[in-house]
């Protein structure tokens, strides 16, 4: 999962060497030097990484007891997607090269699930709390989020009016709008309401071609793989 690590509570200093499951402290490498020696101990960047191929080498790097240092004032100007068709394809391609990652460190056999955990308690950098580890057929990761829990809804919903089960659509109605509130709802912003809605739905279909990347990436590595969505940070 990419995330902005300067919005993920990083302070200034080094940073913890283990994660919950992937999710793990790194840097973006557009924005991040290393020592040599550390690049050669762990045979430099997994050419095989279609994307995070920064999270992976960070893994790699603390488990090699060296350490990362997260400074602040470090600044760069990176290029961004500026067309909406890029941006998707950016996402997409995120999705679909994060299921190899999940499988090479996490190769058990096990389903994995995760929430978002923003409370104090939590020590993981990124507000992420792994909710359910069981046995499983194969490597599994599912993230529990409002833009699942509205899609869930959806699915849900469609079949109990197929089967006309009144009570299962009006639970299946109301688990959508309460997703589908709390997903919106954190993105809007009554200032400016336009820009708001505007980009709420660019990053709903971001999100979207993100998990089904994601999706098909798990395919590929013969996997289950529910990839996560964004929400508030601490």
């Amino acid at each position: 999962m990419i995330i902005d690590i300067t919005k993920c509570g990083y302070r200034k200093g080094y940073l913890p060497r283990e994660g919950t499951g992937v999710f793990h402290p790194f840097f973006a490498t557009a924005n991040a030097a290393f020592r040599k020696e550390a690049l050669e101990k762990v045979d430099g960047f997994d050419t095989r990484c279609d994307t995070g191929e920064d999270v992976d080498l960070c893994i790699r790097v603390a488990r090699a007891n060296y350490e990362l240092w997260f400074e602040p004032s470090a600044r760069i100007a990176h290029f961004h997607r500026y067309t909406l068709r890029g941006l998707l394809k950016q996402w997409y391609h995120y999705g679909l090269g994060h299921a190899y990652l999940w499988r090479k460190h996490e190769p058990r056999r096990r389903l994995q699930m995760f929430r978002y955990d923003l409370s104090e308690k939590n020590d993981n950098p990124f507000g992420i709390a792994r909710v359910l580890d069981v046995p499983f057929p194969a490597p599994g990761m599912i993230f529990l989020s409002s833009f699942h829990f509205m899609h869930l809804a959806l699915l849900v919903a469609g079949g109990a009016a197929a089967a006309s089960a009144r009570g299962l659509l009006l639970a299946a109605g109301v688990l959508f709008l309460v997703s589908a509130g709390w997903y919106f709802g954190i993105r809007f912003d009554p200032k400016t309401p336009v820009r708001s809605i505007v980009f709420s739905g660019i990053r709903y279909i971001a999100d979207a071609a993100y998990v089904l990347g994601g999706f098909l990436g798990g395919l590929r590595e013969r996997m289950l793989y529910i990839e996560a969505t964004r929400t508030r940070r601490r």
